[in-house]
């Protein structure tokens, strides 16, 4: 048996390949050069199986020996060629989230980690048709779901066209719609989905589910009634308004009709209505609006945070708005359109006064790590106005991609904005996250400038903000690499100079580091002058954009965080005299004044914004605290409240959309911080009370914990959903992970919540969790009593509306067990019941009913009406 050390046993001779080997723009997606050795790997590459297992999270005996610190797993890597012999020095790349600090095989192969997440398995000697090669994995870190796995494995040998492993390719899953894994596990032992001994969170599959659903259980007596009955649609306004108060009786009528001037004004509302089952009619209630800029429509509270107020009056004469701007006056109208009781044409008489809560309601969309395309933004961007959400964090570039067009510096998109096999990053960025060695995979790609102009233009016509986000000093990788090559290319042409002009890193830096993504090349160095070029070149170029749009740039995001230990052995930096430990805030300093005088306002993350604290100009300058809540989070808030720098919470606790909606290895995301975001939690979030949810929450490990009494949000300006994208790889997965969350996001964000505040002591801890409210104290039994309110109204009107929208929203799993041999499901409004016998047939489920004895049955939920379904379990 061979026990090797990935970095420090490789034969680098017998796998690097030379110059000629890097793939060149667009050759991976060429016809295969024409002679056996290719025919041989692209046969290979389509018949090797491969199979991904993790081993066990719990048992860190294997991974000890090579993980010293922190926590370790091991899984296991199988290999089978079937009829194809592996030609020595052949090369087999695939990334690893997690970095593989040793192995165990009893082949004669090489593991190197490479960089970020990509790895190299080498063949160091040539294995025969229909021979297994298995290999063990000892890495940091835990492996607990699916989709930590990443896809598209790939081969090469020489100067051969790299070939994906086709049997690592992803494939659709039913009912969800995502993009999985076909060569990993079911992920379904304690030892894979448990990351560590203290991990007490539930696996939340069907019957847990069902128990957790145990007080709103239909009886047997009840299915066939119910079940066959159509839902009633809560009329429960989402986003809620302040204030509603019912007149009169309820107005029949076949729809609303909008005056010349009104119909312009409210055209972005209007393209809405119709999902939700209010038309146009010439008989219509006819709409008047009024604009008058009056700030008395909000409360003296309110008047602190934003001015999109309005006031809404339906009677038998008509409707009437009355806003501070056309964008609250669409707001309205979004209200007006659910009040609409489509099945009986009525609406409520009815007034209402209503303004936001606070005048950030944000959303952070990464399209840096994969790109999802143009459409993707734009759906969200509709969204985000139907729920009256108003600022887009646009995160357009990271370590694994630049997105946006930047006509001064085209290598940033030419190279920067794609991943493929050509190690010499002179075309392209190394392959990351499963991303393959082609040009035209998923994922690669970025806005032009035409796109960036018409998402801009488009949010701005629906009130929202968008804020670009480029991420610096850390996360800048797909930066570097990008003016790395704009600079040999210039030195090649004997321009020094202006080689020398955007370069982000000291040539004879020295320093070695891992970034928290495992780079060891991912961070711009503060000390060149030339950094600076290259960041206001950049912000003027974004601006120009803007201008162009005829949309002012307000703000734009620096990042500022996750640096790690970079710069130590820089030339430059040690010249300079600068200590290395005031770098970073200096560097944040430097940036706003570049962005004060191009007049703009900057945000950053908290890690960098926290240490640069003292020397910002908070009246120009944002942060956005992604501290764990769970962890001193609100400690965090207090501190730029004390400085009075406006905050916008982030905490990845409740407000990270990448993290799973509950805890099964089979739903995606990263977990680090919450491995159960479901949209009821996001509902009980509470902006002003942080410490109190140490008493409804626990810890990302399942764990009660304690927090200190610490609550100054003075300077709190709002809440922002954040979705990274390490794994959600298309359109398709960006809507799957935002929808429906998104709308409890905007429930907190606008609206003050409907249950009770008490005060509140450490020592008041309630036993019962939030989801069980027989023994809960009143404040927890009115704010079950509100979701139950809000989760009605979800199913039974805006899920439906959002299906009609071509949104790939995630239905919820079904609450299924079998009990005493008989299959059991409890059933949601708006949602039906599905079984099948065979996973092909499907059948609405109305009453228990007996299986046989070691039977299985498939189960899934459909949206009421349409044909969106949850992803099918297995009982």
């Amino acid at each position: 048996m061979k026990r090797v050390l990935g970095l420090s046993l490789l034969l680098l001779a017998s796998c690097t390949l030379n110059a000629n080997a890097a793939v060149k723009m667009g050759e991976a997606d060429s016809a295969p050069k024409s002679k056996p050795e290719q025919a041989a790997l692209n046969a290979l590459g389509e018949y090797l199986e491969v199979s991904y297992n993790v081993l066990s999270n719990l048992d860190d005996t294997f991974c000890k020996s090579y993980v010293q610190k922190g926590d370790c797993f091991s899984s296991r890597i199988q290999l089978r060629a079937k009829a194809q012999t592996i030609a020595a020095t052949t090369s087999l790349y695939f990334s690893h989230i997690a970095p593989i600090r040793g192995f165990s095989s009893a082949s004669d192969i090489a593991i190197e980690h490479l960089n970020g997440d990509l790895h190299r398995l080498t063949f160091n000697e040539v294995v025969p048709p229909n021979t297994s090669v298995s290999v063990d994995v000892a890495a940091p870190f835990w492996h607990a779901s699916r989709s930590d796995a990443m896809a598209n494995y790939y081969l090469t040998l020489g100067d051969l066209s790299p070939v994906v492993v086709a049997s690592t390719t992803r494939v659709k899953e039913s009912g969800s719609g995502l993009l999985v894994n076909q060569h990993t596990g079911d992920w379904l032992k304690e030892a894979q989905y448990k990351r560590a001994y203290i991990d007490n969170v539930p696996l939340m599959d069907s019957e847990y589910m069902y128990e957790k659903l145990h007080s709103e259980a239909l009886s047997v007596s009840d299915y066939s009634e119910k079940v066959n009955t159509p839902p009633n649609v809560s009329q429960r306004v989402i986003p809620n308004v302040l204030v509603k108060e019912n007149t009169g009786n309820a107005i029949t009528t076949p729809g609303i009709q909008f005056s010349d001037e009104g119909a312009e004004l409210l055209a972005p509302a209007r393209a809405q209505m119709a999902f939700f089952g209010l038309q146009q009619h010439a008989d219509g209630l006819m709409v008047s609006v009024l604009i008058n800029g009056q700030s008395e429509l909000r409360t003296a509270e309110q008047a602190k945070y934003a001015d999109d107020g309005y006031e809404l009056v339906v009677s038998e004469t008509g409707i009437e708005i009355t806003a501070e701007n056309a964008i609250a006056a669409n707001y309205a109208l979004l209200t007006l359109m659910q009040l609409y009781n489509h099945r009986d044409n009525e609406f409520p008489a009815t007034y209402i006064k209503d303004s936001p809560r606070y005048n950030f309601r944000g959303m952070h969309m990464d399209v840096a790590r994969h790109f999802p395309g143009k459409q993707a933004v734009k759906n969200v961007i509709t969204q985000m106005f139907t729920y009256k959400l108003n600022t887009l964090h646009l995160h357009l570039s990271d370590d694994e991609g630049w997105r946006i067009e930047i006509e001064s510096l085209p290598e940033l998109t030419n190279i920067g904005a794609y991943r493929c096999h050509d190690l010499s990053e002179t075309q392209c960025l190394l392959p990351q996250l499963g991303s393959g060695p082609h040009r035209s995979a998923v994922g690669n790609g970025y806005l032009s400038k035409e796109d960036y102009i018409e998402s801009v233009r488009y949010a701005h016509q629906r009130g929202i903000e968008i804020i670009p986000s480029l991420d610096m000093p850390g996360h800048a990788r797909a930066a570097i690499v990008s003016m790395n090559a704009r600079y040999n290319r210039l030195m090649k042409e004997g321009n020094k100079k202006a080689a020398a002009q955007y370069l982000l890193v000291d040539k004879d830096d020295t320093t070695r580091y891992e970034s928290v993504q495992f780079y060891s090349d991912n961070t711009v160095n503060p000390c060149l002058d030339s950094t600076f070029t290259f960041i206001d070149t950049v912000m003027r170029e974004i601006k120009a954009l803007h201008v162009a749009a005829d949309v002012p740039l307000k703000r734009f995001h620096i990042g500022a965080d996750e640096t790690a230990g970079a710069w130590t052995e820089s030339p430059v930096c040690q010249a300079s005299g600068v200590n290395t430990d005031t770098m970073l805030p200096a560097f944040v300093t430097r940036v706003q004044q570049l962005a004060s005088k191009a007049g703009l306002e900057i945000g950053g993350w908290s890690d960098g914004m926290e240490k640069a604290a003292s020397t910002l100009d908070n009246i120009s300058a944002y942060t956005n605290v992604w501290h764990l809540l769970a962890a001193g989070g609100n400690d965090t808030v207090a501190h730029f409240a004390n400085e009075d720098i406006p905050v916008v919470l982030s905490f990845p606790d409740v407000l990270y959309f990448d993290f799973p909606y509950a805890s099964h290895p089979h739903e995606p995301g990263y977990y680090w911080g919450s491995k159960a975001t479901s949209s009821e939690k996001i509902f009980s979030f509470m902006p002003e009370k942080l410490p109190q949810h140490s008493s409804i929450w626990q810890n990302r490990m399942g764990n009660d914990y304690e927090t200190s009494d610490s609550n100054n949000t003075g300077s709190v300006i709002g809440i922002q959903g954040q979705l990274w994208s390490e794994v959600t790889v298309n359109q398709a997965a960006v809507e799957y992970m935002v929808f429906p969350r998104l709308l409890a996001l905007a429930e907190r964000a606008w609206h003050q919540r409907e249950w009770p505040q008490s005060e509140w002591q450490q020592s008041e801890r309630p036993q019962s969790s939030v989801l069980n409210t027989d023994n809960a104290n009143e404040q927890d039994t009115q704010r079950h009593k509100a979701w139950i309110n809000f989760r009605n109204a979800l199913y039974t009107q805006h899920i439906p509306a959002l299906v009609k929208q071509g949104i790939n929203l995630r239905v919820p799993t079904p609450a299924a067990a079998i009990k005493e041999q008989h299959l059991v499901m409890k059933q949601l409004p708006g949602l039906v019941n599905e079984y099948s016998i065979d996973g092909q047939s499907w059948r609405e489920f109305t009453q228990p009913f007996p299986l046989p004895v070691n039977s299985s049955v498939h189960v899934r939920t459909r949206v009421a009406g349409a044909q969106a379904y949850s992803r099918a379990l297995v009982l």
